[in-house]
């Protein structure tokens, strides 16, 4: 008893000595981003720092309640001047990525998308950084260090303004063009593109669509952060850091990686894994009861699949000739009971489907997926229902329809649990139909969801203190990068030694050509001193 005491008690006193005021910025634009940062707060704040997390809204997303779960966090909203406009107008759901050949091309997303997301983000962003009694009252907070994603680079500017060090973070897996700035190789190979085989698979026009996939791919990550910079510039009228030298300054990047579900790609130690901290095991395997209509739903017959394509593309957006090839399916499993999650009322719709349907605006997804009852998840592949479908053991059809959800797809797909499923089959009701009834009644898929599971759940380093044995490290060292290797600092001929290739290739060509000029004189001089000699 009094051990136990003695530690509470210098548990408190550890908290008052080395807790620090950190600022985290949350811009509330996906859900799945929120909830990721917003998750990172908890996690910060449960370990005894004083945390106040500062979200501005680009969207008026309304999903929001219950994320913040500890009491202590400090909840800074930041509402702009067009707060209003926003309540009036539809939150983006870009639904032209549902079948689009254009905006699927990468050449030409990388010329529309950048323009199409900062666009979305500019004006709360410019906003922010010309709000001079934001940063005032932030100043007076005091702050240690400062938290912000990659996926807007605002927060790094604020950081900047307010002169904190400034820790980046991604909500996805990973993306090439940051993980670059702390010395990873490229991960061209290792990770498959659309259309690409896995290494072991691959022949030449595989690893061909690899580096032209990842080209445009990386640009188009680049012109967002480029976009962004040159606004912020002409709206402060002055000239600003580069947001990659802002960015590259923070001893470590934490990612939503966990490597043992990831793909194995070369990394630095400045690069910190965090995949996984949104997940609560323990209230996974602890749901508590459905609602009663879902419980209804599940006892009707003896499989049940779940489809959601996420908050951000509508399912009521979807294609009709998508939706066709959806509907025959149904069709041709009555066996089957369906939960669509379908954001609009559409009574003409409704008849168009069999009684082995149901459509809800809202489903409870982690606890369906918790249910043993649900057998297979139809997802669009974000990150954070790849995340909660891994750590459920559930298999899943992983339809990507945008972003990183290709990636996430494969990701899944790899360890035998999952399918990868190109969006554009959807309409092809028989081959859906076949995998679907391959999925609920073969046991591999079952088996292979169930053995990722429990390496997730018997991993050695725990993701949650790995995020804070690296973020107390961060702060401590707010300036450290001796583990980003110096050969990053260089180009692309130096990195790869292109050039003592290139030198060492034409030496032996010229030795080459000057063995074969001498091997064939050999010859006609024999011939020459033979007739001299008859």
């Amino acid at each position: 008893m009094h051990v136990n005491s003695l530690l509470f008690l210098l548990s408190i006193f550890g908290t008052c000595v080395f807790g620090k005021n950190i600022l985290i910025i949350n811009p509330i634009f996906g859900f799945s981003h929120v909830k990721f940062m917003t998750q990172m707060a908890n996690v910060i704040a449960d370990h005894g720092h004083n945390v106040t997390l500062f979200q501005p809204f680009h969207i008026p997303l309304k999903n929001m309640d219950g994320l913040v779960k500890n009491k202590n966090i400090e909840i800074l909203n930041y509402y702009p001047d067009h707060y209003d406009e926003l309540l009036n107008t539809e939150s983006p759901t870009f639904p032209m990525f549902w079948d689009s050949h254009l905006m699927n091309n990468p050449v030409l997303q990388s010329v529309m998308m950048p323009r199409m997301i900062v666009k979305e983000l500019q004006r709360t962003d410019e906003q922010i950084l010309l709000d001079t009694k934001l940063h005032e009252t932030l100043k007076n907070k005091k702050f240690d260090v400062a938290i912000a994603e990659t996926f807007g680079i605002s927060g790094f500017y604020l950081a900047h303004f307010l002169d904190l060090p400034c820790i980046p973070v991604m909500s996805a897996v990973r993306f090439q063009v940051f993980n670059e700035l702390f010395g990873q190789l490229s991960s061209t190979g290792y990770i498959p593109q659309i259309g690409s085989k896995r290494a072991s698979e691959a022949g030449f026009l595989d690893r061909l669509n690899d580096v032209y996939m990842k080209f445009f791919d990386k640009i188009t990550v680049e012109k967002m952060g480029q976009l962004q910079n040159d606004n912020f510039e002409n709206a402060l009228g002055r000239p600003l850091p580069n947001w990659k030298d802002l960015i590259s300054e923070s001893p470590v990047y934490i990612t939503n990686s966990n490597p043992y579900l990831d793909f194995a790609v070369p990394t630095t130690a400045t690069i910190v894994h965090a995949g996984g901290i949104t997940i609560d095991l323990k209230k996974l395997r602890n749901v508590g009861p459905l609602p009663e209509e879902y419980e209804q739903i599940l006892q009707e017959r003896d499989s049940t699949i779940l489809i959601s394509f996420g908050s951000v593309i509508r399912s009521y957006q979807m294609p009709d000739n998508f939706k066709a090839g959806i509907i025959q399916m149904f069709e041709s499993l009555p066996d089957v009971t369906f939960i669509w999650k379908y954001e609009k009322d559409d009574v003409e719709f409704q008849k168009r489907l069999p009684k082995n349907v149901h459509l809800k605006k809202w489903v409870p997804q982690p606890a369906l997926l918790a249910d043993k009852r649900l057998k297979v998840f139809v997802t669009h592949g974000g990150l954070g229902s790849t995340m909660e479908v891994a750590y459920t053991g559930k298999p899943a059809l992983m339809v990507p329809i945008f972003g990183d959800q290709p990636q996430n797809a494969y990701m899944l797909e790899r360890h035998g649990g999952a399918i990868a499923y190109d969006k554009f089959d959807l309409q092809d009701g028989d081959k859906l139909t076949k995998i679907m009834k391959d999925m609920v009644t073969n046991p591999k898929y079952n088996e292979n969801a169930h053995a990722l599971l429990e390496v997730l759940s018997n991993q050695p380093i725990d993701p949650k203190m790995n995020l804070m044995k690296h973020l107390d490290f961060a702060i401590k060292f707010p300036k450290l990068r001796s583990q980003v290797p110096a050969i990053s600092h260089v180009g692309i001929i130096a990195h790869y030694y292109l050039d003592v290739f290139a030198f060492l290739t034409s030496v032996a060509v010229v030795l080459a050509y000057c063995t074969f000029k001498l091997l064939r004189k050999i010859p006609v001089r024999l011939a020459a001193k033979k007739t001299k000699n008859d």
